[in-house]
């Protein structure tokens, strides 16, 4: 039976992948998507990608803060590596969390892994709180782009109601009965990190930071792929593409992705080509900083820790 959940789920996300691409095949003109592809801009593309790296290193950082904050201390270089290791991962999975595990396997050593995966999680919710928000903010900033009513509530609404849920979560988790799993490890295994404002403010700077410079990339491939995006567009659309693209729906995120670039970019009329030219571009930096992780994985040994060390055997007495 499991495994027939699995196959099913495996055919339904390659379904919706192809399903996606085939109407984007059909409907985006493919002399038209030939001729954007061939005139990116290199150079673009290339500022691009080190800003996306540089933006991916400070989301390590902030882990880092996290995980630090509860006695798992590593080097920043650790750290980094771990996190794009877990990149590396992520290109083969249908979202984030194959990814997720693997960086709190590395961190925990297989000897503190619960904390390590609470470290990953708490990095997970802040950064999606963060974001939502950002996007909230951006539609409430610049209301002129005339998105579906039903999508603007739905971001502004559930983007401010991400962040104060994130920040209440201690109190709004005692309304769950004492013996919820979810109640335990936000009160007992998570509290460290709700408890410390000073990690709280530092780590949110630091997620927004992070967000604004993967905005700021895509207004460069936007520039890149041959059209200039408004900055508050790139700042509204941003989020919204990232949670499309996180979704366990797809291969990969192919064809959301490109639909989704597709759905918003003509939306402000940039030519279909072009916007269908960006989502390749995004899905092209993601690779590259999965392949740096591929690299770091082959030089650590190509070998995941294990879940748990077993605990060395005692040493033998001495005969007399």
């Amino acid at each position: 039976m499991h495994r027939r959940a699995v196959m099913a789920r495996w055919c339904l996300r390659v379904g919706v992948s192809l399903g996606i691409i085939i109407y984007i095949l059909v409907d985006v003109d493919t002399g038209d998507l030939f001729r954007a592809l061939t005139r990116v801009e290199p150079m673009l593309v290339a500022e691009a990608l080190l800003l996306y790296l540089a933006g991916q290193t400070l989301s390590a950082v902030k882990w880092a803060l996290l995980g630090r904050s509860v006695g798992l201390e590593r080097p920043m270089s650790e750290y980094m590596r771990f996190y794009f290791i877990g990149m590396f991962f992520n290109l083969f999975g249908p979202s984030t969390i194959g990814g997720d595990v693997v960086r709190a396997l590395y961190l925990g050593g297989g000897r503190r892994p619960v904390l390590a995966m609470n470290s990953v999680l708490f990095d997970r919710a802040s950064g999606l709180a963060l974001l939502m928000a950002i996007g909230a903010v951006g539609l409430l900033a610049f209301p002129g782009y005339q998105l579906p009513w039903l999508l603007e509530v739905g971001v502004v609404v559930g983007g401010l109601a991400l962040l104060v849920g994130w920040l209440t979560c201690p109190s709004l988790v005692r309304l769950l009965p004492r013996t919820n799993r979810a109640r335990r490890q936000v009160e007992v295994d998570m509290a460290p990190f709700w408890r410390d404002r000073r990690l709280l403010l530092r780590v949110s700077a630091v997620a927004v930071v992070f967000h604004l410079s993967q905005v700021l990339v895509q207004w460069m491939l936007a520039r890149a792929a041959g059209t200039a995006l408004p900055f508050s567009y790139c700042l509204i659309i941003h989020p919204l593409l990232s949670v499309m693209m996180a979704l366990p729906v797809s291969l990969g995120g192919f064809g959301v992705r490109e639909g989704g670039y597709l759905y918003f970019l003509t939306r402000i009329d940039v030519d279909d080509s072009i916007a269908v030219t960006m989502g390749l571009l995004w899905w092209a930096l993601t690779l590259v900083a999965g392949l740096v992780g591929g690299a770091l994985f082959l030089v650590s040994g190509a070998g995941l820790p294990k879940l748990r060390v077993r605990p060395a055997a005692p040493a033998q007495r001495a005969t007399v």
